[in-house]
């Protein structure tokens, strides 16, 4: 799965609109993650939650400079791993966490929030989110045609 340079315009421009006033844009993801139980380890200390601000800023912006190139965004992932190591999240965390970041930059685009971006974002996501369960928790939804291939031949011999 990747990007297209149309989605990767979309994805650069609607984080452009969002950079500005990402502290707020946080602020409400993390309200809306607070909704949701979840097992992953949000810090509430003023000064560790605008740590946790500044990498997820430069995280996304280094993610989406390499989203076009999945080995480098992979390369990129794992070298920033312990960062999210140290949250303790859960499989079923990175997919609220995606989902309540979708929702809040519905809400912080408004009317720019378009079924494309909303699309482009989603694929974004799904690769990274991905990415992330792979090295996490050893999970890959990737299935090796040779893997394949034998399952196939053990079921119909």
């Amino acid at each position: 799965m990747s990007i297209s340079p149309y989605q990767y315009q979309l994805l650069s421009q609607s984080f452009s609109t969002i950079k500005p006033n990402f502290h707020c844009f946080c602020v409400s993801l993390n309200h809306r993650l607070n909704m949701h139980p979840m097992s992953m380890h949000i810090p509430s200390e003023e000064h560790q939650i605008l740590a946790i601000e500044y990498q997820l800023r430069a995280f996304i912006q280094q993610s989406l400079i390499r989203i076009a190139n999945q080995k480098e965004l992979c390369q990129y992932i794992v070298e920033n791993i312990s960062s999210f190591k140290a949250l303790r999240p859960s499989v079923c965390d990175i997919k609220v966490l995606c989902n309540c970041f979708l929702d809040t930059l519905k809400v912080h685009l408004g009317k720019q929030f378009t079924l494309a971006v909303r699309n482009a974002w989603k694929r974004a996501l799904h690769i990274v989110a991905n990415v992330l369960k792979s090295e996490l928790f050893g999970m890959t939804n990737v299935v090796y045609l040779d893997q394949f291939r034998q399952k196939h031949q053990l079921h119909h011999s």
